[in-house]
Parts: C-alpha cells; structure tokens; sequence
C-alpha cells in the first residue's frame, strides 16, 4: 500500500471510545487503514463537539473533522429515515468547502452515512464504498415487533423509510459497492441490488488481540492454560432493545439451571447506558453483577472463564463475540449471535438454540476447563486467520480499484 493512497472516510457517529460493536469495527477498520499507510480526512457526524487531537493520535496521519449532527424533532417529520436525516448534507457541504478533499475513493463506514458518502462521489466523481454493519431496516423492522405504543409506531414508520432508502441505494449510481459485514446479509442483498455486492469480514479487535493470550495458544491449544473460577460475561450496550431481550432470556431461562450446577459460578453484565430499571432486576438475581461505562471491556473479558452471546434477533455480525474470542475466551451462543461468519460450532464456539441445550453448554464448559482453553483458543485461531486487517485492506483496494 503506497503513502499517496488517500481516503475520504464518513463514519457513522464517534467512535471513542469504543465502546460497542460497531464502535469497536469502525476503530479497528481505521487503525488497519492507518497501519497500511492510507491517508485519510475522517469525517464524524457529531451532536457534540469531539476532542480531535484525541481521534487524530488514535488513528495517525489521519485528519478528523466533525460534522454537526441534527437531532431536533423536525428531522423526525421528513420522508428521508431519521438516521439520515439527521445526518445533513449542509454541514459536509461546509466542511469541504474549508479544506477541499485530496482522495482516491470515499468510504462511507455505515449505510447510516451513505448518502454523505453519495454526495462526495457525486461532486468528486470519486469512487464510493459503503459498509453495512447490517439490513437496517430489518434491525428497526424487530424493535416495530417486539414494542408497542408510540414507539413502536415510530420504529415502523422508521422502517419503511428505510426500505425506500436502501432500494436507492441498491441502484445508486454513486455507489461503486457495498460491503457487507455479514454473509448472510450478502446474500440477501446480492439478490436485490444491482450495485455490486461482497462480504467484507469484521476487522479484527485491536484492543482485545492486544490483550489476548499467547500466540503459541492460538495454534496449539494444548498451551493455553485452563482458566481459573467460574466467571460468565455478556459484554453489549444496555440501551438496545436486542440485548436486554438477550439478558431477559438468558437469565430467565439459562441462568437458574447453571446455578444449580454449579452454585458459585457469578454473571458479570458488562456495558455502556443502562436502561431505566435494568440495576434493580438484575439484583434479583444471585451471582449477577453489573459493571457500566467502564473505559474497556478487555480485561473483563481477559478474566473470563467463558463468554454468553444470548442473542434471539438482529441482524449483522455480533462484534462482542469477535472481542471474546480475539482474547481466548470461549464463547457460548445461540444460533442468532453467531450469525455473519464461517466459524464452525463445536470447534470454534459453541452454538445451542433452546435454553436447556444452552445452559448446558455453558454448564459443561465450567465443568470441563480444558475443553474450555481448547474452545477459546480455536476461537481466537479462526479470527487471527480471517480477519486479518492487512487482507481486508487489500480486499477493499481491489473493490474500488477493479481495474488495478
């Protein structure tokens, strides 16, 4: 990769710290980009005002500008999708104008800032890459479901914008391709979409690959040493309807079959906004602690016997089990979490779609550490191989330059 490579790259909202999945995806994509020697002007919609000097060290030879986000009820009541809408063009239109563009292509890192990435192709006639981190309208087409009063209604008025929104962007004519993170949401946008389609695997966690265990046990599992206790951990954002359904159901219908097992193991809910109750109900569980807005959710993981990935809906790849498994902690989930990826249940994880089956699975893993280090450390073996940052990097050149 040449130093004269530049990149104009629209991300989704800030991304430090990183602290969800897509968060964690969008940071190590730009740290890869940056290890690769790729000039970039990173451009983050914003409802506040971001350290730069901080975005800029974390990804280097980089320039960070913000964009003002719109958030005001106004960007509710247009056809465009909120998600959108309150991502206008005026303030990229203004950013540019201040420090013209020098690129080679336009990344927009989420179809939620595609259209600004559209707007960049169409005035620099450059080419446009938009990354899906998943079918948006199918992620606000389960919150419709699953709720009920006004904000069920707006999560469905939401999700028919959404469906006019992504057929322009299927036929976009300043839409060179679209990468999906997950392969099964490839497949289901290959068959709708003229524009070109391919899978574009998750980069790798920097944080957690930092943190993970030695690189002999990453092809050698008999060297990775079991670890000690009997400590469970759900890393994910407590705000989002998906995984409180995950925790709701884990706890309700795994959790007291575990204990019964194995009545010291403890449950650690690991993550950022809590919603308004969430502390209360889970004190009434025993053995379940939760730490909140913690600055990184490495070392938790780290000190994992084993990771729960409960999912029962959404869409794209779970970034939280990528992070386990990037540390060598096993990972336990249902059939919805590890969707996205061609890892192999039984070798790489486990996979159980029934609370009994699941909690059993979890169950056997405390009771069995050595199974437990082999199944973390074919975990973290399959991610180093597949998600490396340097063949992603290419992969994304080869798409926007097909000629080269």
């Amino acid at each position: 990769m040449s130093d004269s490579t530049r990149w104009i790259v629209v991300v989704e909202e800030p991304f430090l710290p990183a602290d969800a999945g897509g968060r964690v995806e969008t940071l190590s994509f730009l740290t890869a980009a940056a290890a690769a020697g790729i000039r970039m002007q990173v451009l983050v919609p914003a409802r506040d005002d971001i350290d730069i000097a901080a975005y800029e060290e974390a990804i280097p030879g980089s320039a960070v500008t913000r964009l003002r986000r719109d958030d005001s009820p106004r960007a509710h009541l247009t056809p465009k999708p909120f998600m959108h809408a309150s991502r206008p063009v005026g303030p990229l239109r203004r950013a540019l104008e201040a420090t013209p563009p020098r690129a080679d292509a336009v990344i927009s890192y989420s179809c939620r800032s595609s259209h600004l990435g559209e707007e960049i192709a169409r005035i620099w006639k450059l080419p446009h890459l938009v990354r899906a981190h998943n079918v948006d309208s199918e992620f606000f087409r389960v919150l419709a479901r699953s709720g009920s009063g006004p904000r069920a209604l707006a999560y469905e008025v939401e999700y028919h914008k959404l469906r006019l929104a992504e057929l322009s962007l299927h036929h976009s004519p300043l839409v060179t391709c679209i990468a999906d993170i997950s392969l099964e949401d490839h497949q289901w946008r290959r068959a709708r979409a003229s524009v070109p389609t391919f899978h574009l695997p998750p980069f790798l966690p920097v944080g957690a690959l930092r943190a993970g265990v030695g690189a002999d046990a990453a092809t050698d599992p008999a060297s990775a040493a079991p670890r000690d206790g009997q400590r469970l951990v759900f890393v994910g954002s407590l705000d989002t309807p998906t995984n409180i359904e995950a925790l709701r159901w884990f706890l309700g219908g795994c959790w007291p079959s575990v204990r019964v097992r194995h009545p010291e193991a403890t449950f650690q809910v690991v993550g950022r906004r809590p919603e308004d109750g969430l502390a209360a109900w889970l004190a009434g569980f025993d053995g379940v602690e939760l730490h909140t807005d913690v600055p990184s959710v490495v070392g938790y993981l780290t000190a994992a016997t084993l990771s729960v990935n409960p999912m029962q809906s959404g869409s794209g790849v779970n970034i939280k089990a990528i992070e386990a498994m990037a540390t060598g902690t096993p990972v336990v989930s249902t059939p919805t979490g590890s969707r996205g990826l061609g890892w192999t249940p039984g070798t790489d994880l486990l996979v159980a779609e029934e609370p009994a089956a699941f909690a059993a699975a979890v169950s056997d893993l405390l009771a069995q550490p050595a199974r437990a280090a082999e199944i973390g450390a074919a975990g973290r073996a399959y991610v180093l191989r597949e998600l490396d940052h340097g063949t992603l990097i290419r992969t994304i050149e080869e798409h926007l330059n097909p000629a080269v």
